[in-house]
């Protein structure tokens, strides 16, 4: 394994990250880089947390996570996405929106989709214009099922230029399926990874990153570990 793994132009201490869900608020984030992590995803954070604003800096990379606390996709909870976007912008490396949420009646296929994604794109490249920094954009979404159509927002993520997306997808074929789609898109995999051949795998089909969640409940540091080094001894 190389030392350094570098996607959407960052540079990761290696190529495992923590999924959005663990630390929802981004409190634990600083304690949680210190446990050998390329990077950390927190959230989902919504329009009017106060952790957004204040989400610590870490030691590996802080990715932020975004959604709305309404239901559906409608211009209300797109203009809650714009909101949370912007106030994340500053400490986080990189933003995900977040599609995979069946609790919140929204998905990657939702009407509205690529209006979403159209406002985010123009929000971070107004973001960038004003701080001088650009934060890469992705978007989070369920890969689909092998054979199946693709969501609608991975070809918004394609056809407006985002930098990558989070790709909930067990499936080695699905996922090398879009990656090969996304052409030159960073795609962080995430789903399903318990060991090292797991996340050589998921490189192999095209991945740039990886998430671990259920290992690191179950396992915890100790867990991933063992992870890295099976992925180093391949």
């Amino acid at each position: 394994m190389k030392p350094h793994t570098t996607a959407m132009g960052l540079t990761f201490a290696n190529p495992v990250g923590l999924a959005a869900g663990f630390d929802r608020s981004g409190q634990q984030a600083a304690a949680l880089s210190e446990l050998g992590f390329g990077h950390i995803e927190i959230g989902t954070i919504v329009a009017g947390q106060a952790a957004m604003i204040a989400a610590p800096r870490c030691g590996s990379r802080l990715g932020i996570n975004i959604g709305s606390g309404r239901r559906g996709l409608d211009p209300q909870v797109i203009e809650d996405y714009a909101t949370a976007l912007r106030a994340a912008y500053d400490s986080a490396d990189y933003v995900c929106a977040n599609l995979s949420s069946p609790f919140a009646g929204r998905d990657g296929d939702s009407f509205g989709v690529d209006q979403l994604i159209s406002r985010m794109k123009r929000d971070v490249e107004a973001c960038a214009a004003q701080t001088g920094r650009r934060v890469p954009l992705l978007v989070k979404v369920e890969g689909g099922f092998k054979g199946s159509p693709l969501p609608a927002a991975i070809a918004a993520t394609r056809h407006h230029g985002l930098d990558g997306l989070v790709l909930v997808s067990a499936c080695l074929e699905r996922i090398a399926a879009i990656c090969q789609y996304l052409n030159g898109a960073a795609v962080i995999s995430v789903g399903g990874i318990a060991s090292g051949a797991d996340i050589s795998a998921r490189l192999a089909a095209g991945a740039s990153l990886v998430q671990i969640y259920t290992a690191f409940v179950r396992d915890g540091a100790i867990g991933l570990h063992r992870m890295l080094t099976e992925l180093e001894a391949l």
